[in-house]
């Protein structure tokens, strides 16, 4: 196992108003991959972001497989 993501999405609510975060882990090291993951799911008005590394360690902590995400 390597290092995984920490991948943000910022929603700007349709409605107007502050936009909100939400963190993802994601068991991927490339950062590009990793945001490309959770990307698949988003919806247009979300942006999605890889923020930095998340230690291998963290990674088995949340018992993620290659690929896998967990919402933080």
């Amino acid at each position: 196992m390597a290092n995984g993501q920490v991948v943000l999405v910022t929603t700007e609510p349709l409605g107007g108003g502050a936009p909100v975060r939400s963190v993802f882990f994601v068991a991927e090291g490339d950062p590009a991959r990793a945001a490309a993951i959770i990307a698949t799911m988003m919806a247009p008005n979300e942006r999605v972001e890889a923020f930095g590394a998340l230690p291998e360690a963290a990674v088995k902590a949340l018992g993620l497989k290659p690929g896998d995400f967990t919402h933080g």
